[in-house]
């Protein structure tokens, strides 16, 4: 398991999983958390992954995520498939949804994350029922699902620096079109699917926005991560390199900023977690651009 929560926590969410299953009639034996940094993402011993999202974000993506995955499905998209079933299912304050389990590989390169993404940004979406980019709203919903384990002046910092980032996106010049975007493409979004495919999971965030977003988790990596040389292969192997456009400086600041939005409801219950959201927030409010970040554990 990736993630230390509390025990109330992981029983809450394996209880949850389990009636899940049961409701659509899939066998929960062996269900185990394999990672828990938005998502909780349990593996069960059939070859099923099971992604349980919480609050008022969790539920009003999950039906637009059903959505957006079928309509991938559709057009052979190189992304995870779907059990076949009705879904997503509500439990109580959860909303789950079933794949199909693909499988994990030890290293990923620039190549792997690249060429995915490029096939993804090619398809057609203009007759497409697809859901658009919108950030600001998912950040609202987070701010007001705050733990109060964040203090009362780092929320209005927080809220603050969504709404004067908003007002800069609205006004943002974009040279880039808006694509069909994966939303946080980055290597551990990374799976092998039965046709021997590398393909992209959680698709949370997919939706129809500017294509240079799909580019700003890696060049902000590069600072944020120490990623630098990875993030130079990405940049040759995709074509584009995103920190030269009119558009990557209000694109940067959303990404940190969800980067430390993203984990706000449930802080008191993983301490690890918490002390590394903290450090990213102080980062963020002292200006230091250099700070390098951990990745949440």
């Amino acid at each position: 398991m990736a993630t230390s929560i509390s025990p109330d926590r992981a029983a809450e969410l394996h209880a949850a999983v389990v009636e899940a299953c049961n409701h659509i009639d899939v066998d929960p034996s062996g269900a185990e958390l394999i990672k828990y940094t938005v998502n909780a993402v349990y593996a069960l011993g059939a070859p099923i992954v099971v992604r349980v999202g919480s609050g008022d974000v969790g539920h009003y993506r999950g039906t637009r995520l059903i959505e957006t995955a079928n309509w991938l499905t559709r057009h052979d998209a190189p992304t995870i498939r779907l059990v076949d079933a009705q879904q997503p299912v509500f439990i109580g304050d959860f909303t789950i949804t079933f794949w199909h389990k693909a499988h994990h590989r030890e290293r990923w390169t620039a190549s792997d994350l690249a060429h995915p993404l490029r096939a993804l940004h090619l398809l057609p979406t203009d007759d497409a029922d697809l859901p658009h980019w919108d950030p600001f709203e998912t950040a609202r919903h987070r701010l007001a699902a705050a733990d109060d384990g964040l203090s009362a002046d780092d929320l209005q910092w927080l809220q603050d620096a969504w709404l004067e980032v908003e007002q800069n996106y609205r006004t943002a010049e974009f040279s880039m079109p808006f694509v069909l975007l994966h939303g946080d493409p980055h290597v551990g979004n990374l799976l092998i699917d039965h046709r021997d495919r590398i393909v992209l999971c959680d698709l949370d965030e997919s939706a129809v926005g500017p294509m240079a977003w799909d580019l700003v988790p890696q060049a902000v990596g590069a600072t944020r991560f120490n990623r630098a040389n990875f993030y130079r292969d990405f940049a040759a192997e995709y074509g584009v390199d995103v920190r030269d456009l009119p558009e990557w400086p209000v694109l940067a600041r959303i990404r940190e900023l969800i980067m430390v939005t993203s984990v706000l409801p449930d802080l008191g219950q993983r301490p690890g977690i918490a002390a590394e959201q903290a450090h990213r927030l102080a980062s963020l409010r002292s200006g230091d651009a250099a700070a390098v970040w951990h990745p949440y554990q």
